[in-house]
């Protein structure tokens, strides 16, 4: 227990304004991807297998981790480079172990 009566929700607060911090971008793109899997398997009619129940509770976290006041819109700015978004056919590969595709794709986008 904190001697300052610091509370786990002052963590997601801004400690000059006490406004709330905005979820990152990677927090909100797990939140949508957790969501995305979870309604593939509503929509396959599989709400009773293991893999949908580990989807629900995954949701769950993420949805405590982003915040349930969360307007949907705003996220943490991020001064870097934006994400290389990764193409199906890479991602196929790199399930099936081809990993020559993969490494040539990787040094084909590497800007310097």
């Amino acid at each position: 227990r904190s001697r300052y009566g610091v509370e786990e929700e002052m963590r997601t607060k801004c400690p000059i304004c006490r406004a709330r911090i905005p979820p990152s971008k990677e927090m909100v793109s797990s939140l949508l991807t957790y969501r995305a899997a979870k309604q593939k398997w509503e929509d396959n009619k599989k709400t009773s297998s293991e893999e949908y129940h580990l989807a629900c509770k995954l949701v769950e976290e993420a949805e405590e981790d982003v915040g349930a006041d969360w307007d949907g819109v705003t996220v943490l700015e991020d001064d870097r480079k934006p994400a290389v978004v990764m193409p199906d056919y890479i991602h196929k590969a790199s399930q099936r172990g081809d990993i020559k595709s993969v490494l040539k794709w990787i040094s084909a986008n590497t800007e310097d």
